[in-house]
């Protein structure tokens, strides 16, 4: 017994999503019976997802770009890089819109509730302006995810150009350091209760709505993993390819165990040392560039994240009949870069973000136990993208820098590092 190998997190939520929605199944017809449980079970997960968002998007966003400052030490290395990041996370966002308005991941799934969204005479000029806050603390009693956005910039940015020799620099980013920590805390002692959480909800789910919502489920994962696959196949080999001219299928030989590992851990983090490896000693990437560029590009360089919130929230707006303008895309396309730097370093990060993405949009956050339940199946995927990107874009760096050695790059590799 003490040796019993405990579940984790993933396959608890897995599992429970599953007897959930078989029970929902075979308890179809006595769902007002056993759903004066479930319900209020549920409701309880989807309070408790949504009082950790706005802290969340705070301290995070905060303290990574106060984080990030360190790449001004070396500015020709650090903003080329995020000259690249900025272009290929764009990409990347838009390669999810364009996949799930193709397939219609939510086509058929009929929900009710959704937000009242209206884009007739809606102005891009208008909506950009509104992000701007005039009150922070209505922004935040109001739950204004977008002008808390733009005032944790704002704040992180001031803390960035503090005098880099005086103390109130350093307290100021150890604060909101240790802010993010203790949200961070409080979001694993949420996702605690997801099996629980889940389980009910999607009990209720597929009690009302029974096979559409697999079905849904199914395409939807369909989409990401198009997706997923437009980004290693077409967009990394094209900026290889035409901007630091070298070989994709030579870089992607080079990287593979990084690549591996991150598939199989689901952590960039844990990849870390063996992308930074793989990127000195078999790509010629610089020992300097690679050690500037990687620790923060573990945490804001996440392509397969940017491609990935958008997906959510058209296909929730599909269930509800919603059509997005072009202004809404916008926000969609722009907030999926700005989360996927921001909060993709936290435990279960893709599911916060999908719950953060919903609010957002004035969409109910119906579809995040259904994410929580599946997620496993899209964190593998997903991880293994965000650290290719990473290694695509120091190799891209270097090259238009001069500094990579092509050499190295080309060489034939041993099958191990």
């Amino acid at each position: 017994m003490a040796g019993r190998k405990k579940w984790s997190l993933a396959t608890k939520i897995l599992l429970m999503m599953v007897v959930g929605a078989a029970l929902g199944f075979i308890f179809k017809g006595s769902h007002d019976v056993w759903g004066q449980v479930t319900t209020p079970v549920g409701d309880v997960f989807i309070r408790l997802l949504k009082m950790t968002i706005l802290p969340l998007v705070f301290f995070s966003i905060v303290s990574g770009v106060a984080s990030v400052a360190n790449l001004q030490s070396l500015k020709k290395v650090g903003g080329t890089f995020l000259v690249y990041w900025a272009i290929a996370s764009a990409l990347a966002a838009l390669c999810g819109i364009l996949w799930s308005f193709i397939i219609k991941p939510g086509a058929g799934i009929q929900l009710s509730g959704g937000g009242e969204y209206s884009t007739e005479g809606v102005s891009i000029v208008k909506s950009l302006v509104n992000w701007i806050p005039d009150n922070v603390s209505a922004s935040f009693a109001q739950f204004n995810i977008l002008q808390v956005i733009v005032f944790a910039l704002f704040v992180g940015i001031a803390i960035a150009l503090l005098e880099e020799d005086g103390k109130t620099k350093e307290a100021l980013t150890r604060f909101f350091t240790y802010g993010n920590t203790l949200i961070t805390r409080i979001v694993e002692i949420v996702m605690g209760f997801a099996p629980v959480g889940v389980f009910c909800l999607m009990a209720d789910v597929t009690g009302t709505l029974g096979q559409k919502v697999l079905t849904g489920l199914g395409k939807m994962l369909l989409t990401q993993y198009v997706a997923y696959g437009t980004l290693i196949f077409v967009i990394f080999p094209i900026i290889l390819r035409l901007v630091a001219k070298v070989s994709p299928v030579q870089h992607y030989i080079n990287i593979y165990p990084a690549m591996l590992l991150a598939f199989s851990t689901c952590s960039s983090s844990t990849t870390l040392p063996l992308t930074m490896k793989c990127s000195k000693e078999r790509s010629g990437v610089p020992e300097e560039t690679v050690n500037l560029l990687a620790p923060p590009a573990a945490t804001i360089n996440m392509q397969a994240c940017c491609a990935e919130m958008p997906i959510y929230a058209i296909f929730a707006a599909q269930m509800y009949g919603i059509d997005f303008g072009l202004s809404q895309l916008a926000v969609i396309c722009l907030l999926g870069i700005i989360m996927a730097a921001g909060v993709a370093g936290i435990p279960g990060g893709g599911i916060m973000m999908s719950a953060i993405m919903m609010q957002t949009m004035g969409l109910p956050l119906t579809i995040v136990p259904w994410v929580a339940g599946i997620y496993r199946l899209i964190d593998m995927p997903n991880t293994m993208l965000n650290v290719t990107g990473d290694t695509v874009g120091m190799v891209t760096t270097a090259s238009l820098l001069g500094t990579l050695d092509k050499d190295k790059f080309d060489a034939k590799k041993d099958a191990i590092v």
